[in-house]
């Protein structure tokens, strides 16, 4: 069994080519629902809701240019995570892939960097897809909905997300013995850092007892980061400090998932 090894970059690659290869098979039937569900958001509540939040809106922005940015960060959350849950549960307990894999030179390691790689991508890839519905959006709206340049950085932020999501979610998999189990995730996991990390709303209008957690919650700070990248200025500090302290929970929660991955 022997401890904890760094990734292969070929073997974590490998995994994560075999993932792409199956994706290009059905990313159609897949891709469009993921695009309904933040857009009938951002409808409902930014174009809706918007409409009573207009003299001032929040923070300078229009209620709109400041919710697109967190269901956009959203965006990339769920699908990294229905990725690293689902996904992973039905190739690591269900079809028994993972076995054939590290029975090859790929070992466990290089399965799990290749499964956060794998998740960030498809992060990305529906995070742009959805990127792209809001640049359409913005040019029928009071106020753009992207107008820095520094909105170049979104596809990067967006890898971020879902890497670290499919951290938790990976993390979550290799502790469960049942796929009910994801109904607790789901519930008592992403739907809070959904709701109370800043996305329809300051974290300084919740009531104070509530703050304290909405400061540690993950996507407050990538929520932040991507509406300074869209609409603010250059976000070096926020962006230097999140990397910091992810990089770190990230090589952590690394080593716990791979320890966990080689005791299946």
């Amino acid at each position: 069994m022997g401890g904890v090894r760094l990734p292969s970059p070929r073997g974590a690659f490998r995994v994560w080519q075999r993932n792409a290869t199956i994706f290009r098979k059905y990313w159609k039937t897949i891709l469009l629902p993921n695009l309904f569900e933040p857009l009938l958001y951002l409808v409902a509540l930014g174009l809706g809701l918007g409409a009573f939040i207009r003299e001032g809106g929040i923070n300078g922005l229009t209620y709109t240019q400041y919710i697109a940015p967190g269901l956009l960060a959203s965006n990339a959350m769920f699908a990294a995570s229905f990725e690293s849950t689902f996904n992973t549960y039905i190739r690591l307990k269900i079809g028994r892939i993972y076995d054939a894999i590290i029975s090859t030179p790929v070992n466990a390691e290089d399965v799990v960097a290749g499964e956060y790689l794998w998740a960030g991508t498809r992060a990305t890839l529906y995070g742009t897809a959805f990127l792209g519905v809001l640049t359409v959006i913005g040019l029928f709206s009071e106020a753009p909905l992207i107008s820095s340049p520094w909105a170049l950085l979104i596809p990067p932020v967006l890898l971020v997300i879902g890497i670290m999501f499919s951290v938790m979610g990976t993390l979550f998999t290799s502790l469960i013995s049942s796929l009910d189990f994801y109904a607790y995730y789901f519930t008592l996991v992403i739907t809070p850092l959904f709701l109370f990390s800043g996305i329809f709303f300051p974290i300084d209008f919740m009531p104070e007892f509530l703050r304290p957690v909405a400061t540690l919650m993950p996507l407050t700070y990538l929520g932040d980061a991507l509406r300074q990248v869209m609409v603010g200025g250059a976000p070096f500090a926020t962006l230097t400090v999140d990397a910091l302290v992810l990089a770190t929970w990230l090589i952590g929660s690394f080593v716990i998932s791979a320890r966990f991955f080689r005791w299946q």
